[in-house]
Formats: C-alpha cells, structure tokens, sequence
C-alpha cells in the first residue's frame, strides 16, 4: 500500500497543471470493501464519493493530481484495488482552443458543413471523419440582491433569481483539438428538412437522430447529464460574485448590487474534451 509520506513527497506544483487519473473501464464485478476504501485512501476521497464516480460507467476523472510521477503511483495502487486508470494530462484537454460555435448545418450524402456564428467560411468535413458527438445541457443560475445602509447596518431591500436551461452539442470533426459546438437556443434546425419540429427540444433530440444515423463511425455520448453530480467532486460548478455596483433607487437614494452567477459550461467543456481525448487515443490504438 502507498504510504502518505510517499504521496505527500510527490505533491509539488506542476507547471502544466495537473494530470486526471480516469477509470479505463468500469470494475469487474464488485469491489471488496477494503478494497474500495484502499483506493477511495489513495484519490483522497470518501468511499461514498468513489462509488458514486465509478458508478457513472463513463470516463470521469476519479483525482487530479500535480505530476506524472504521482499519477503513475496511485495508477499502481489503484490497479492492486481492482480499478484499471488512465492517465490524462490538463494540457491535453486543449481549453485553450475554443469552440467554434455554430449557427446551422447543412447536410448531403457524403458530408456535413457547418455555418459558424461569428459568419466565416463554411467547413465541411466527410461523415466518416466526425468522430465523436457528446451533448448535454447548459445551466446558468443568476442571483442578484440589492443592499442598502440604514443606520450604519446593510439592509437588503431586493433580490432576485434567475435561471436558463438549454441543450448543447459539440461535434469533432476528425482529429482536430477543438469542436464544433451547437447551443439550441440559437441553431438554425433547417437541416432536418421534412423532420424539423415545433419545439426545440424535439429538434434537438432530431438532430442527434440524424448525426446518428449520418455519422456512422462517431461515439455519440449523452452521459454528461447524469454524469454531472459525480463530475463535480473533480470539477466543481464555477460560481462568481460581482460585487460594488451602485444603482440608483429613486428619490437620490442609491443601492449596492451583488451578482452571484454559477454557471456549467466549463464544466460540460472539459468532460467534452476528455471524451475527445480518449476518442483520440482509440482511434490512434486501432490502427
């Protein structure tokens, strides 16, 4: 067993930010409690917590931990356990390539071309080198609450919440480090033709459908959903709170407005980028 001296020895600041120890397949059959709670010891998580990651049956991150030297050593521990790990490094996830969002989708036989938002060429990329689609929902969550002094004490004197909810897709075409992304609330579903829907939920469930059916040789993963409560034991929702800004409430009296927004996305971008990595990683070991 890995002793906290050797673990604590190899906890230094990596300068390429960390490496994910990822279930390679889910375990064979079930574990031996001691053996749960070894390796829950060794990802310095609670039992419960490692149940609930491994449960999910997708690749999420089980730890993310500061070099390669550290991965490999829970990765052997990890293997006496019963669990099979991967390693992936942060800079593999390429977050710093953005998503090309998309505005519309134009299909033919042989091939998928999409309009991109921000109105530049057209890309167009054979079915058979789409490679993975992953979706899944955005979430944005926005409190705002009003203060104002009285006597020398804040007082709140207004809040409010809220909320937006929308499908999400990102498409990779063949090898490249970024994906296409389509937000449902802002897609132009045309290319569904005789398919297309009243709702957008129904058009987005068709549109999966069809990238189905078209891109034969793709993963398609919509696990994120219910992968999301254990995604966020490695990486949590983000919130952020703006505060300080003064609005004026009549009568020459001014308030000062917190803004708390949490919200998803980054969250969705990595699981994605992992999926892309390991789709890559497969792909190169099948040849």
């Amino acid at each position: 067993m890995i002793s906290q001296a050797e673990l604590m020895a190899l906890q230094a600041p990596a300068k390429d930010d960390g490496y994910y120890l990822v279930p390679a397949a889910s375990p064979t059959g079930e574990l031996a409690e001691a053996s749960l709670a070894e390796a829950a010891a060794l990802l310095r998580l609670k039992v419960p917590e490692l149940s609930r990651l491994l449960g999910v049956g997708q690749p999420v991150p089980l730890s993310r931990v500061a070099t390669p030297e550290e991965a490999a050593l829970i990765a052997e521990g990890l293997r006496r356990c019963g669990i099979e790990a991967v390693t992936i490094a942060h800079t593999e996830l390429y977050l710093g390539v953005a998503a090309k969002k998309i505005r519309a989708l134009e299909v033919s036989a042989d091939a998928l071309t999409a309009i991109p938002t921000s109105g530049g060429d057209k890309v167009t990329v054979p079915w058979d080198e789409v490679t993975l689609v992953v979706s899944g929902r955005l979430i944005l969550n926005r409190e705002e609450t009003e203060e104002r002094k009285r006597r020398g004490r804040k007082q709140t004197v207004d809040a409010r919440q809220v909320s937006s909810d929308e499908s999400v897709l990102d498409l990779y075409p063949g090898t490249d480090e970024g994906s296409w992304r389509v937000n449902s609330n802002n897609f132009d579903f045309s290319c569904l033709g005789s398919a297309k829907a009243m709702t957008t939920f129904e058009n987005f469930v068709a549109l999966i459908r069809l990238l189905r059916e078209r891109a034969t040789k793709a993963q398609v993963d919509d696990s994120y959903n219910q992968a999301r409560p254990a995604l966020a034991i490695v990486w949590p929702v983000e919130q952020q709170t703006r505060k300080g800004e003064w609005r004026r409430s009549g009568a020459g009296k001014f308030n000062l407005a917190t803004v708390t927004t949490t919200d998803n996305e980054a969250q969705f971008t990595r699981y994605s980028r992992l999926r892309h990595c390991l789709r890559l990683r497969e792909l190169l070991n099948s040849k």
